[in-house]
C-alpha cells in the first residue's frame, strides 16, 4: 500500500468515526450498554475506512494513482458511487438481521427518511460528506500522488 492509500484509510476512518458518533441519536441503542455502543462505533468507522479504500482504489484502476490531484469526472464518479452503493446495502442488510446480532441495528425515530424507498438518509449523507472531506484532508496535508 501506498502512502495515499494509508491516508485514505487512516483519515477516511477517523473522519468516518467522528460522523459515526454524532450520528448515533438517530439509531436506537437496544440493549447495549455504552462501552458495546463505543465498539459497534468503532468496527463501523474501521469498516467506513476500508470502503473508502476500496472506492479509493477501484477509482485509481480508472484514473491512475493521481486521480486525487486530477479533475478527471470518472474517477470521482466511481470514488462516491461505489461508497454509496456499498453503504445503502450495508444498511439494507444491517437492518434486516436480527436486532440482537452484533452487525445490526435499527433506526431511532429522529432518522429522516426517504418518503419512496423509505432508505435512511443520514448514512446516505454520509457517503457524500465523509468522502469529500477524506479529499480536502488529504489534500491540505499536503499529500503528493504515489
Amino acid at each position: 500500500m501506498t502512502r495515499t492509500h494509508w491516508l485514505i484509510l487512516v483519515c477516511g476512518g477517523l473522519i468516518a468515526c467522528v460522523w459515526e458518533i454524532f450520528q448515533m441519536p438517530f439509531f436506537k441503542p437496544g440493549d447495549f450498554e455504552p462501552f458495546e455502543r463505543t465498539i459497534r462505533c468503532g468496527i463501523a468507522s474501521m469498516g467506513d475506512g476500508v470502503i473508502l479504500l476500496a472506492a479509493y482504489s477501484l477509482a485509481a484502476l480508472r484514473g491512475g494513482s493521481a486521480w486525487l490531484w486530477q479533475s478527471a469526472k470518472t474517477p470521482y464518479a466511481i470514488y462516491f458511487g461505489f461508497g454509496l452503493v456499498v453503504a445503502i446495502a450495508v444498511e439494507m442488510i444491517a437492518t434486516s438481521l436480527p436486532a440482537n446480532s452484533l452487525l445490526s441495528w435499527r433506526y431511532s425515530d429522529l432518522m429522516p427518511r426517504e418518503p419512496a424507498t423509505g432508505f435512511a438518509l443520514i448514512p446516505i449523507a454520509m457517503w457524500t460528506i465523509v468522502p469529500a472531506l477524506t479529499i480536502l484532508l488529504i489534500r491540505f496535508a499536503g499529500a503528493s500522488p504515489d
